[in-house]
């Protein structure tokens, strides 16, 4: 979330080629429609059993899962793509109103959402999605460099979202690796809120914001959908994090991942950024293209051009400036 946003690469001076163009390419999967299809990598996210209780509290991701995903997605998208004064704006209002979010869970243990661990674990979990879509989506692997430049380039857009101080995230992004396969294999937990996300994808309802003529074609194409999305989303997952999604795993899905992600992947080359960006992301682009365009026709210095002189102008200076 998942504050400065560009569409360019991150910074160029003494930064190697490859290194640059991989943030770039991590910042367009990022604002792609085709990043929605790994969602469900996200559900490592109430496997934190503090996480799952703030969301069984609240009864939304429960209850309402396409609202809660759609104003999810508009956060994000105001976070990742928005300007610099509405993603601080954004990420002030998440962090004000997640404050309310804390209780006593069903295990007896305190919770709040803004407790470090919890809430970092929210944006490593967010992080971690893109870069498998990314890698997914474009075939290649990060070198060391890379992960860390990618990772550097999504904690400074996320800056909002920081808590401060000892309690920030994590810079290194070995360091992040290590805490990530730590909580993965310690702290993760098959969670009530995890059987409900999970649930919801496998029998989706009908959006809200499809119209009810779009029922019986809803209930023939979404066993499909919710095939393909938990297939990605899984698909990306860490190991031990997969290991506890209530599903079986097999060697078939590992084959539909590869086939399914190389057809992506196709799309994601051959498609025209204008056609796979999200509208959000697609106007900023369009914005940048603009203010490029237009600083372009600007002088780089006010200063008189001797060019432009009419001829004897020196001359006429000199004589103007004698004294009589």
């Amino acid at each position: 979330m998942t504050c400065p946003v560009s569409h360019q690469p991150a910074a160029t001076d003494g930064v190697p080629h490859d290194v640059s163009a991989a943030v770039e390419r991590f910042e367009r999967v990022g604002g792609s429609m085709l990043f929605g299809l790994f969602a469900v990598g996200l559900f490592d996210q109430p496997m934190l059993p503090p996480v799952s209780a703030a969301l069984e509290a609240t009864g939304r991701s429960r209850y309402q899962p396409w609202a809660r995903a759609v104003r999810t997605a508009a956060a994000d998208q105001l976070i990742y793509h928005g300007t610099e004064a509405d993603a601080a704006s954004e990420a002030e209002r998440l962090m004000l109103l997640h404050r309310a979010v804390k209780g006593v869970g069903p295990d007896g243990q305190r919770y709040s959402a803004l407790e470090p661990q919890a809430w970092n674990w929210i944006l490593y979990s967010t992080f971690f999605v893109q870069r498998g879509a990314y890698i997914a989506l474009t075939g290649t692997e990060p070198t060391a460099a890379q992960n860390q430049a990618v990772w550097d380039h999504y904690r400074r857009k996320t800056t909002g979202l920081h808590l401060r101080g000892r309690n920030a995230p994590i810079e290194d992004y070995r360091e992040l690796v290590a805490h990530y396969e730590r909580m993965a294999a310690e702290e993760l937990r098959v969670t009530p809120a995890l059987e409900a996300a999970t649930a919801s994808v496998r029998r989706a309802p009908r959006p809200d914001f499809l119209p009810a003529l779009t029922g019986p074609l809803w209930r023939v194409g979404s066993p499909v959908l919710s095939h393909v999305v938990m297939l990605l989303g899984c698909g990306i997952m860490h190991p031990q994090v997969r290991a506890r999604m209530p599903i079986t795993w097999t060697a078939r899905h590992d084959t539909e991942f590869r086939m399914l992600t190389a057809l992506l992947r196709t799309a994601f080359d051959r498609l025209p950024a204008t056609v796979t960006d999200s509208p959000m992301a697609r106007n900023r682009r369009r914005y940048e293209r603009l203010v490029g365009k237009y600083r372009r026709v600007g002088l780089t210095s006010f200063a008189p051009d001797p060019a432009l002189r009419p001829v004897g102008y020196a001359e006429t200076e000199s004589v103007s400036s004698s004294p009589s």
